[in-house]
C-alpha cells in the first residue's frame, strides 16, 4: 500500500567556525594532491571549493593533481569534485598564518562505486564485491539520503533476493532467499556488527533500530548462507546496516517528513570533533501516524463475548488459566481493543576514538520506544511503550577486532488482542566476539579466524515461557577459520569452517564453506560455491508456554476449550505409553480444574460427557429432563460397552483409542541448509553492474510455524446408542406406568419414544469432546 510523502532537509555542513581571526595582512596556504583511490593516478582539473570563510575560495588541480590555495587563518571545510568521481569532503581544515597545511584527497570513480567495497561477505574484511565469496548488494549513501522512509527496510524494496511482508505503515518482516512469515527471525540482521533482533524472541522488528535515515551510511545484503563465519541463523543471508562515524562525517542534519495515514516524522543527526582523535555523534527520530484499520474476526468475537458476559470471561481466565482476579478483569476489559494510532522515538549516541593510525575504539548506546500493533503467530499484540536498548563497545587495531554488547527488551504495557492477557518480555542478549587475521606470501594467502559467545537470558514472568521460566537460558559458543588463497592472479579459492556449541543441543555443529572465484577481466568474476549452514532453535521454539486464547472453533470455545502454544523443551514430549495406551487427557469439564491430568478411560469420560451434553442442551434452549440426566449419570459403562475415539481436528479423522497413534513431539534441533551456487557479476562499460546467480538449496529439519498437535477424546456414539437403549426404554416404561398406562402400552410407547430420544442422546454424548490428549510432560494450564 503506497504512501505519498514530502520531505524537507536542512544541512549545516561542518562545525560553524569559532575563534577564527581573519587577518587580511597574513595568510596561510592549503596545499594537496588529488588522486584516484584505486590506482593512485593524479587527477588534473579537479575543482577544490573551500567553505567557511567570509568570501568564496577555491582552485583547480594541476596536471600532477596538486593544488595550492592561499587562505586567511581560520577553520574551513573543503569539498573536492571531479567529473565521473564521487565528491569528497574534508570537514575541518585548520589554516595558520605563515604555514602550509597539507590535505591530500583520494576520489572514488563512479565505476568503482558500481563494484564497491563490502565488509559483510567475509565478516569485517573489506573487499571488492567482485572478489567476495558470495553474491552481495549495496544500498549506498546517495540512495539512502534521497529517500524519505519510515524505516530502513524501505531501502531494500529493490534489493535482489529480498522478500518483505508489509503489515503496517512501519511494521515489516524481511527475509533473504527464504520462507517469510509473521514474527520471522530468519534474517541475520546486523547494525554496526551488532545483532539487531529482539533478544530472546529473536524477531527482526527493524523499525526498532535506533539509527535513523540521516545516520545510515550504507546497507549491505549478502545473499546465501553465511554460517561458516557468522554462525547460526545465517542460512539464507545477512543484512548489515552501517552508520556514519563522527570522525569522518561532522555537521548537523535535520529532516521533517509527512504524508498519508497522518504520518509526521522528524529526525536529526549532529556530529563534531572534540579533538583530532575523538568524535561524538547524537542522532534521533520520532514518528507518529495511524495504521490501516482492520477488523480481526477472532478479536471481534472475543470482545463481544467479554462484553456480553464479563463475569464469565473473568472466571474463565481465573479458573481455566490460573490468572489472578485483577489481571483477569483487566484482560477482559481490553480484549480486542485495538489502538490504530502508533508512535515511535529512537535515540543513538556514539563516540569514536582513534588511538592509533590503524586503531579505533567505538562506544555506542541506542534506545527505541514504540507503541503500535505488532503481529505474532498467536494473533495481533497491542504494544505499549515497548522499549529496545543496546550498549556496545568495539575495538579495531589492524586486523584485530573485538566487541561486546548487550541488547535488552522491555515489552512495557503489551498484551495479546485476542484475549487481553499481558505479554512480559524483559530479556537480554549478551555477546562477546573477537576476530583476527593475517596474510602470507605477499598477500596470496590470507587467514581470518575468531571466536563468538552469545548468551540469551529470557525474562517473561511466566507470560511467554510459562512453566519453562526458570530453565530457559541459552549459551552458544563458536570458533571459525577462513582461508583465502590466490592460486593465480585471476583465480582465488576460499575455504572456511566453523564449530558451534549450543547449550540446548546435544551435539556440536560444523559449518563448512568452499568457493572458487575466477576473474577473467577487471571488474568481472565467476563464482562457484558450496555452503552448509544451520539455524538453531530460538528460545521461543524451545521454551514457549503461553495461552493462545480461546479455541478458533466457536463450539469448542463455548465449551471452555482454549489453545496453548508450547515449545518442545530440551527433550520433547510423548503422549503414549510403551503399550500404546494414552498417557492422559485434560478436560474443561473436570471439576478439579482443567489443568489436572486424567486417565483416558470410559469411567472417567462418561460423567464428563453427560455434564457437557446437558450444558450444551441448556445453552441451546432445549434442556434435558432432569430425570434423563440423573439416569445417564447413574450408568457406569465398561470399555467393552462404550469405547473412546481420538478425533484429529486437523485431518478430521476419527480413530478408536486402541488403534490410535498420537505421534510424540521430538525436541526441536538445528535446521540445516545445504546450498550449491553458481554466480557471475561484473561492471559493464563502467556504467552498469549486472549480477546473476543460480543456486539449489536443500533444507533439512525445517522448523515450521506453530502447528496443532493434540487430538480430542470423544465417546463412540454408536456404542453409546446401544448401551443406553435398554436403560432408556426401562426408564420411560416406568415413567409411563407411573402415569397410569398399562404395562404393555407403557412399553410400546417407551419403545416408540426411544427411537427418537436414544439417537439424540447418543449424538449429544458422542459429539462432545470430553477432553484433549495430553501428557504429564506437558505442564499445561487449561485444556
Amino acid at each position: 500500500m503506497p504512501m505519498r510523502t514530502w520531505l524537507l532537509v536542512l544541512c549545516l555542513f561542518g562545525p560553524i567556525p569559532f575563534g577564527s581571526t581573519m587577518a587580511a595582512q597574513q595568510t596561510g596556504v592549503l596545499s594537496g594532491r588529488v588522486t584516484d583511490v584505486e590506482n593512485g593516478n593524479p587527477l588534473a582539473g579537479a575543482q577544490i571549493v573551500v567553505q567557511g570563510g567570509s568570501q568564496p575560495y577555491g582552485g583547480i588541480s594541476t596536471s600532477d593533481g596538486s593544488f595550492r590555495i592561499p587562505l586567511p587563518p581560520g577553520r574551513y571545510s573543503v569539498v573536492v569534485e571531479f567529473l565521473g568521481y564521487r565528491a569528497e569532503r574534508i570537514p575541518t581544515v585548520l589554516i595558520r598564518a605563515g604555514e602550509t597545511t597539507t590535505a591530500d584527497v583520494q576520489l572514488t570513480s563512479t565505476a568503482l562505486l558500481l563494484d564497491g567495497l563490502v565488509v559483510s561477505a567475509s565478516r569485517g574484511v573489506a573487499e571488492k564485491q567482485v572478489d567476495a565469496p558470495a553474491s552481495t548488494h549495496i544500498v549506498g549513501s546517495v540512495e539512502i539520503q534521497e529517500r524519505a522512509v519510515t524505516t530502513p527496510v524501505e531501502h531494500l524494496r529493490d534489493a535482489p533476493g529480498v522478500d518483505i511482508i508489509t503489515h503496517g505503515v512501519q511494521a515489516t518482516n524481511v527475509v533473504i532467499r527464504g520462507f517469510n512469515n509473521i514474527f520471522s527471525g530468519a534474517l541475520h540482521a546486523l547494525t554496526d556488527y551488532r545483532l539487531a533482533g529482539v533478544p530472546s524472541l529473536r524477531v527482526n522488528l527493524l523499525h526498532l533500530v535506533p539509527a535513523n535515515n540521516e545516520d545510515i551510511d550504507r546497507m549491505e545484503v549478502v545473499l546465501g548462507p553465511g554460517a561458516a563465519l557468522y554462525g547460526p541463523n545465517t542460512a539464507n543471508g545477512v543484512l548489515h546496516i552501517l552508520t556514519r562515524s563522527p570522525l569522518e562525517s561532522q555537521g548537523t542534519t535535520l529532516s521533517l517528513a509527512g504524508g498519508e495515514r497522518s504520518v509526521l516524522q522528524g529526525g536529526f543527526r549532529t556530529a563534531f570533533l572534540v579533538n583530532r582523535r575523538l568524535g561524538v555523534k547524537l542522532s534521533g527520530q520520532y514518528i507518529q501516524g495511524r495504521e490501516w484499520e482492520y477488523l480481526d474476526l477472532g478479536e471481534d468475537a472475543a470482545r463481544k463475548a467479554a462484553l456480553a458476559n464479563p463475569q464469565a470471561c473473568v472466571s474463565s481466565l481465573v479458573n481455566l488459566r490460573n490468572f489472578d482476579q485483577a489481571t483477569a478483569q483487566l484482560a477482559c476489559q481490553r480484549v480486542g481493543l485495538r489502538d490504530f494510532d502508533f508512535s515511535r522515538y529512537g535515540l543513538e549516541a556514539r563516540a569514536d576514538y582513534r588511538f592509533a593510525r590503524d586503531g579505533l575504539a567505538v562506544l555506542t548506546y541506542g534506545r527505541t520506544s514504540a507503541s503500535s500493533i505488532e503481529l505474532t503467530g498467536l494473533g495481533a499484540a497491542q504494544a505499549g511503550d515497548w522499549t529496545y536498548q543496546f550498549l556496545q563497545g568495539r575495538l579495531r587495531k589492524g586486523r584485530f577486532f573485538a566487541q561486546a554488547y548487550v541488547n535488552s527488551s522491555d515489552a512495557g504495557n503489551t498484551f495479546l488482542l485476542r484475549d487481553g492477557v499481558p505479554l512480559v518480555d524483559q530479556s537480554k542478549l549478551v555477546v562477546a566476539q573477537a576476530q583476527h587475521g593475517f596474510g602470507l606470501w605477499g598477500g596470496r594467502q590470507d587467514f581470518t579466524y575468531g571466536v563468538d559467545f552469545f548468551g540469551t537470558r529470557p525474562e517473561t514472568k511466566g507470560t511467554i515461557n510459562g512453566s519453562y521460566e526458570d530453565k530457559d537460558n541459552v549459551d552458544e559458543w563458536g570458533v571459525y577459520l577462513q582461508s583465502k588463497t590466490g592460486l593465480t592472479p585471476k583465480l582465488d579459492v576460499v575455504l572456511a569452517g566453523r564449530l558451534d556449541s549450543h547449550s540446548a543441543l546435544p551435539e556440536d555443529v560444523f559449518s563448512p564453506r568452499a568457493a572458487l572465484i575466477f576473474k577473467p577481466l577487471e571488474g568481472q568474476s565467476f563464482r562457484a560455491s558450496y555452503n552448509r549452514a544451520f539455524s538453531t532453535p530460538s528460545t521461543l521454539n524451545l521454551f514457549l508456554d503461553i495461552s493462545a486464547g480461546a479455541a478458533p472453533n466457536t463450539q469448542l470455545a463455548a465449551l471452555g476449550y482454549t489453545l496453548r502454544a508450547f515449545g518442545t523443551g530440551k527433550t520433547g514430549y510423548s503422549f503414549q505409553n510403551p503399550d500404546k495406551s494414552l498417557k492422559g487427557m485434560r478436560s474443561p469439564f473436570n471439576p478439579q480444574g482443567a489443568d489436572k491430568l486424567l486417565p483416558v478411560n470410559v469411567s472417567v469420560a462418561w460423567p464428563l460427557a453427560v455434564g457437557a451434553a446437558a450444558a450444551v442442551a441448556a445453552r441451546q434452549g432445549t434442556p434435558l429432563p432432569p430425570s434423563i440426566v440423573q439416569l445417564l449419570n447413574s450408568l457406569q459403562p465398561t470399555p467393552a460397552q462404550v469405547g473412546l475415539n481420538v478425533y484429529d481436528p486437523v485431518t478430521l479423522k476419527t480413530t478408536p483409542v486402541a488403534q490410535a497413534e498420537v505421534r510424540p513431539v521430538p525436541p526441536i534441533r538445528e535446521s540445516y541448509t545445504e546450498t550449491f551456487e553458481l554466480g557471475w557479476q561484473g561492471v559493464l562499460g563502467n556504467q552498469l553492474r549486472v549480477m546473476a546467480d543460480v543456486y539449489r538449496a536443500k533444507i533439512t529439519d525445517f522448523t515450521s510455524p506453530l502447528t496443532l498437535t493434540t487430538p480430542l477424546i470423544l465417546l463412540n456414539g454408536q456404542q453409546v446408542a446401544a448401551f443406553i437403549q435398554t436403560p432408556i426404554v426401562t426408564a420411560l416404561t416406568q415413567q409411563y406406568i407411573a402415569a397410569g398406562l398399562p404395562p404393555s402400552q407403557a412399553q410400546t410407547r417407551a419403545l416408540a419414544d426411544a427411537q427418537t430420544l436414544v439417537p439424540q442422546l447418543a449424538t449429544a454424548l458422542g459429539s462432545v469432546p470430553v477432553g484433549v490428549v495430553s501428557s504429564p510432560e506437558v505442564a499445561a494450564k487449561g485444556a
